[in-house]
Formats: structure tokens, sequence, C-alpha cells
């Protein structure tokens, strides 16, 4: 059951961050990260490395988002004035992120290989959706779509790899090729 909750409170998280950018209005998107932040960093869902992977992951999602916004591969709406990083709502979405990875994406860490192709894909749609929603926009999408499956494959590797090494089920880097 908590994977089902934390599957709709990612998907809420997403779709919440990324409309309330859109219409000027995170607060929707911040009290329900507060929520699965609370839920799934201080409970008994918690997994013993979430707090590890959450940090992580939102410092990797800063460096990624803040290399497409350099390139303006990725133009973010409210940047709050600074085009050339990634703006501050992008850290709910890299911590809700962060926050599935070991419970309702923990598939991916077992099937690397399935990982990778969903990765490859399924990051990219993710800001073509944000695109259409209005919450960013992508001048090239092809470009961009290029870059953000390179990146995202990179950093989902980095985040398998830190997992890894702070799990007891450590993933042998033979099995992510």
């Amino acid at each position: 059951m908590k994977n089902i909750y934390n599957f709709i409170l990612f998907q809420a998280l997403w779709l919440y961050t990324v409309l309330g950018v859109a219409k000027n209005n995170l607060w929707p998107a911040i009290i329900i990260f507060s929520g699965f932040a609370i839920l799934f960093l201080f409970s008994d869902y918690s997994h013993k490395t979430d707090k590890k992977l959450f940090v992580f992951c939102i410092f990797t999602g800063v460096i990624v988002d803040s290399i497409l916004a350099k390139s303006r591969l990725v133009e973010y709406q409210q940047n709050i004035g600074y085009e050339n990083i990634a703006p501050y709502w992008i850290l709910l979405l890299w911590g809700g992120f962060a926050l599935t990875l070991n419970h309702s994406m923990s598939w991916m860490l077992r099937k690397p290989k399935v990982a990778y192709s969903f990765i490859t894909i399924g990051a990219p749609l993710s800001y073509f959706s944000a695109s259409k929603l209005g919450a960013v926009d992508i001048p090239n999408m092809l470009n961009a779509f290029l870059m953000i499956s390179l990146l995202w494959l990179i950093t989902y590797h980095s985040i398998v790899l830190f997992q890894s090494h702070f799990s007891e089920a450590k993933v042998k880097c033979n099995d992510l090729s």
C-alpha cells in the first residue's frame, strides 16, 4: 500500500508543481511536498537510505537543471531572475523523485536495462509535458530531448551507484550495463 501512496503523491506533486509554476500558485505543491517528505522521510514508511538519496538527488538535480538552463535548452518559468541556474521549484520535483527510488520506483534498481530505457524516454517526455502545461519553454525540442536523455542517464547511473553504496543489496556495476 505504501508504494501506491508513494506513486500517487509523486504524480500529484509533479502535476501541482508544474501547474503551480504556470499559474503562479505553488502553495498546493508545497503542501503536497511537505506531506510527502514527512511521510517518506520521517515515518515507518521511510527506507534507511531515503534521506541520503533525498539530499543527493536534490544536489545532482540542481546541477542537471542548471546545465539545461545555462545551455538555454530549457527555459524555466519563475526563475526569479536567475536564468542560468535551476529555479527553486525544481527542488520539489527532484526531492519527490528521490522519495520514489526506494518505493514506487524500486523496480528500476532491480531491472537496470529497463530503467535506462524508461529514463531515456520518460525524462524528456516529462519536460515536454511541463512545456505543454506552461512551466518551461523548450526552444529546440530535438536538441533538448537528446541532452535531457543524456544528462538523466548519467544522473540516474550516479544515483544507482550512490544508492548501492549505502544499500545492503548492492548493485554491481556489471549489472548496470
